[in-house]
């Protein structure tokens, strides 16, 4: 069994001259790529130390180029592959999440823009920080009020 390699390592290894050569291996539904070095062959991990797998060959072809890696050296291995994979199309739900998360986001910065833009489109005067204080105190002593009432009251809304 080959072992997990990180982006970044692999491209010491290659910048190091280490990699002797490096093989594209086909899947169902993906690839995998594969560096060997002197004694033993790694595949490349994800973040999750999960072996990484590309949609398309050009995909895997790319990240080769973007390491540094010699063509030269490449060897491909299409036995196994299948343009669909017997189980679908693999899903990333790692990606779907961060999607999801980004999106949500952006929703957020744009309320946040709006609100802004309401605020400074407001003709009321603006409070000084005393003034503001001021009136932030009195809301917090009425409902204190409400609420050691409604103590009294055993429970009961005031």
């Amino acid at each position: 069994m080959a072992e997990f390699l990180k982006l970044a390592t692999a491209r010491e290894l290659v910048d190091a001259g280490a990699v002797k050569q490096a093989e594209v291996i086909g899947l169902p539904g993906g690839w995998t790529v594969q560096l060997h070095t002197y004694n033993q062959a790694r595949v490349l991990a994800t973040k999750a130390n999960e072996p990484r797998r590309f949609g398309t060959f050009e995909s895997a072809l790319k990240v080769l180029r973007e390491l540094g890696v010699r063509l030269d050296l490449l060897r491909v291995d299409a036995v196994q592959w299948e343009a669909e994979g017997g189980q679908g199309v693999r899903r990333r739900p790692d990606r779907s999440a961060a999607m999801k998360l980004k999106d949500a986001d952006a929703r957020y910065v744009a309320s946040l823009r709006e609100d802004v833009l309401e605020a400074r489109a407001d003709p009321r005067p603006a409070l000084s920080s005393f003034q503001a204080k001021q009136q932030m105190d009195a809301v917090k002593a009425e409902q204190q009020a409400r609420l050691d009432a409604a103590v009294r009251n055993g429970g009961a809304r005031a």
